[in-house]
């Protein structure tokens, strides 16, 4: 019999989860709160009483712990918007404004989010440095009067907060938006008219961004719902196909007349998804094995910069993986081998774009990104690669045109001619996929195009001396 006196093992101490699932607290084990199913309830194959909360209950416990970044000041920012009707951000500042006061505050912050940035990277005029920056001042603006577009903004917006805090709860915010921005897309197509079909394209074309998709639940939920969101996807590339088809004839009056022009770069059919496709053309792995070479060059030329160093090793990884693509391989396992690319081109600028003082070489890095995605549009035009292709045009000729302002006020500096000289390949790869798309090149690009190919020129010149 033990005494009274003799010592005990402790308690081992936890921290409580004053929010966990009702099974967990039953079984007095840690819940992680995962939303709908925890892990634990998973583990031991029962239904996890997430599942059975109201729809508000779930979504205000989704919201109360989702990292959405919040800071005090950020709080204080937003009260204000509801207090007094308005926003200091100029991307808020149209009519009809967007009623503050009658926004939750978890859509509000996500507003916030995008409308910051777009505020930051303008002032420092490199919102043309990423895909979609630049346009939203017009997607809040169109969402302001279309609830479905403001959705679909809120999904971007928190999809790279969960991005930035790999927290799947606010993923599960993406997630919910989109899908009902997707109800109300589909709606809106159903009476489609001259009236909102500004509205209809900006939806589609912020959900078609979206491909890379974050949701939680059992293995077996998340490989059916991936699935799913392949064939959406393809159908949703096919579906703004044949939008920009019904505006052709009020073409000049959308403002999203440049997608409209290069609607050449949308899949015009959605393949099966398990479709067995032809062996790689060899120009295509050439091309590949150029962007290898080219890739091996530029990581010396950052070698300095911890960062830009993974950058490129990320990328050439990539580059790698994709020489390995064979005629085996369906159309759902080479919309994964692409997903990677579109996750990066999303939000790795803008990551970037945002230091306070960008190095020359994080320019350059940033265009070879985009350049990647040139490059490997012959190898996936199945599944819209040629859109995400087109989307990293402007990027490439914005990164080229102001490191040539940039040189031209610094002409004695070495380190502009070297960054200017690793141009000419994304700017020749550029040109190359306008060429292969059927698409203009404007006077203003080729003369850029001239005076890159002028330093290229010089810089092998004094190589060969």
């Amino acid at each position: 019999m033990t005494s009274p006196t003799s010592p005990t093992t402790p308690r081992r101490s936890h921290t409580k989860s004053r929010t966990g699932c009702a099974m967990c607290k039953r079984r007095h084990i840690r819940c992680d709160e995962t939303l709908p199913q925890c892990k634990n309830c998973t583990k031991y194959s029962c239904r996890c009483p997430y599942q059975d909360l109201p729809e508000n209950g779930h979504r205000e416990l989704i919201a109360t712990k989702a990292n959405l970044m919040w800071t005090s000041e950020i709080k204080a920012e937003i009260r204000s918007w509801q207090q007094i009707g308005r926003s200091s951000f100029p991307s808020l500042c149209f009519f009809p404004a967007i009623p503050f006061e009658k926004i939750s505050l978890e859509d509000l912050r996500l507003i916030h989010h995008v409308a910051s940035i777009s505020t930051e990277l303008s002032a420092s005029n490199s919102s043309n440095f990423t895909i979609w920056v630049r346009q939203v001042p017009l997607f809040l603006e169109i969402g302001a009067t279309y609830n479905f577009v403001m959705h679909s903004l809120l999904a971007l917006s928190a999809s790279h907060l969960a991005w930035l805090t790999g927290c799947s709860l606010t993923a599960n915010i993406a997630f919910e938006h989109r899908g009902v921005a997707l109800k109300g897309l589909h709606e809106a197509i159903g009476s489609f008219l001259r009236e909102n079909s500004d509205a209809v394209l900006a939806a589609s074309l912020l959900l078609s961004w979206q491909a890379t998709e974050w949701l939680v639940g059992t293995e077996a939920a998340l490989h059916t719902f991936l699935i799913n969101f392949r064939r959406d996807w393809t159908r949703l590339m096919h579906g703004t196909s044949s939008i920009i088809d019904a505006m052709q004839p009020w073409k000049d009056e959308s403002r999203f007349e440049d997608f409209i022009v290069e609607k050449s770069t949308f899949p015009t059919a959605p393949p099966s998804p398990d479709t067995p496709l032809n062996y790689p053309k060899h120009t295509d792995l050439d091309a590949l094995q150029l962007a290898s070479l080219q890739l091996r060059k530029l990581e010396a030329y950052v070698k300095n910069d911890i960062e830009g160093t993974e950058a490129v090793a990320q990328l050439i990884n990539f580059v790698e993986g994709l020489r390995r693509l064979s005629p085996s391989h369906t159309t759902t396992q080479r919309f994964d081998m692409l997903d990677p690319l579109r996750t990066w081109l999303l939000w790795l600028p803008v990551r970037y774009v945002q230091q306070a003082q960008m190095p020359l070489s994080t320019f350059v890095v940033l265009a070879y990104y985009y350049t990647i995605a040139l490059i490997v549009e012959p190898l996936f035009p199945e599944i819209g690669a040629a859109y995400f292709g087109s989307l990293s045009l402007n990027p490439i000729e914005e990164i080229a045109r102001r490191l040539v302002s940039l040189n031209a006020c610094e002409t004695s500096q070495e380190d502009f001619q070297t960054a200017l000289n690793f141009m000419a390949y994304p700017m020749d790869m550029a040109y190359k996929f306008r060429i292969r798309m059927g698409l203009v090149l404007p006077e203003r690009v080729a003369l850029l195009r001239q005076v890159i190919f002028a330093h290229h020129a010089r810089a092998m010149a004094r190589s060969m001396s």
